[in-house]
């Protein structure tokens, strides 16, 4: 009984101290200032983002660090644009603190001397893709593949690039395209073999499917009104629904069209269209994805710069959108 007693104070303290599931990364911004920061719900994991450009022989590296969705995964993506190269490379990990900057941390480190498979590459921010005045690229890292990337989010921005990389989702053909947005991903592993016209929508043949397309939410963008059928085109037979909240915090942001198999998994939706706390449902038949319909979803995963860094900046916005809307940044 006595030792009952001694026991009870020391378990009612056990209860009140408050528990804390948030995993802790380190976050640093591009000047180099880093801190220990909680991340937010349904971002389970740490990253560490290298972007590196090389120019007449001149080497610059960002590093950036923070939490990220728990469906990201390792990639690369290297691609020229005019004189560059740009190479990302980006490191995911599930402790706390896990990405925590090292003791004279090199980032070219990561990258081997040896080259591997060349391929061609090109990118929207030189206009070199649209214009077809592609050059070649050695790839070097093992395992890297031939990719395209394909970006379209609306008539009057579509972005493309091709290079060396390894993305989610290679080797595809991975997409997700309804009257709004295209998103695109192949990749392939013989030399040059992303060459050719670069991939648009008009060009990918109408497929026997169809499904209902829209953007926004419930009430503007997404209503049982504003939701149209679309004809399905190239490797999208997936009729697709994911509802999320936005990169602006906001609730119930709705998306509709035809998918691929792969977007079914949520980690292209999150990234491509800036969802978090998603939920993802696919169905195959015509318009199985109308709003009305009871489909049950599936939880997807939840100083004044000079001008070399403004320009690295801008490229770094376009690669940003290109290799998925978060890239740098969830």
């Amino acid at each position: 009984m006595c030792r009952s007693l001694l026991l009870l104070p020391l378990l009612l303290a056990h209860t009140c101290v408050p528990v804390s599931w948030s995993l802790r990364c380190m976050h640093c911004e591009t000047t180099g200032h880093c801190r220990e920061d909680e991340c937010a719900l349904g971002q389970d994991l740490c990253r560490t983002t290298i972007v590196s450009t090389w120019e007449a022989g001149e080497n610059l590296n960002v590093v950036q660090r923070g939490c990220a969705h728990p469906e990201k995964t390792n990639r690369t993506l290297s691609y020229r644009t005019g004189w560059k190269i740009i190479t990302l490379m980006e490191v995911v990990c599930g402790t706390d603190l896990c990405n925590r900057p090292q003791t004279r941390f090199d980032p070219t480190l990561f990258q081997s001397r040896s080259r591997y498979l060349e391929c061609v590459s090109c990118a929207s921010s030189d206009l070199s893709c649209e214009r077809s005045r592609s050059q070649t690229l050695q790839c070097r890292n093992p395992g890297e593949l031939c990719l395209e990337v394909v970006t379209h989010q609306g008539p009057e921005d579509e972005r493309h690039i091709r290079g060396c990389g390894y993305l989610p989702g290679c080797p595809g053909p991975t997409g997700f395209h309804n009257n709004q947005s295209f998103h695109f991903l192949q990749c392939c592993n013989t030399t040059k073999c992303n060459g050719g016209p670069v991939v648009e929508l008009q060009h990918l043949p109408p497929n026997d499917f169809q499904c209902y397309s829209c953007e926004g939410n419930s009430t503007h963008g997404c209503s049982a009104e504003e939701s149209s059928l679309i004809t399905c085109r190239g490797p999208m037979t997936q009729c697709l629904e994911a509802t999320g909240s936005d990169e602006l915090g906001a609730e119930n942001y709705t998306l509709r069209g035809c998918a691929t198999h792969s977007w079914c998994q949520g980690l292209h939706v999150a990234e491509g269209f800036g969802l978090t706390q998603h939920r993802v449902s696919c169905c195959s038949g015509k318009g199985c994805n109308h709003p009305t319909r009871d489909i049950q979803p599936r939880l997807g995963g939840s100083p004044r710069p000079t001008s070399t860094h403004l320009s690295l900046t801008i490229t770094l916005l376009l690669t940003a959108r290109l290799w998925g809307g978060t890239l740098l940044w969830t």
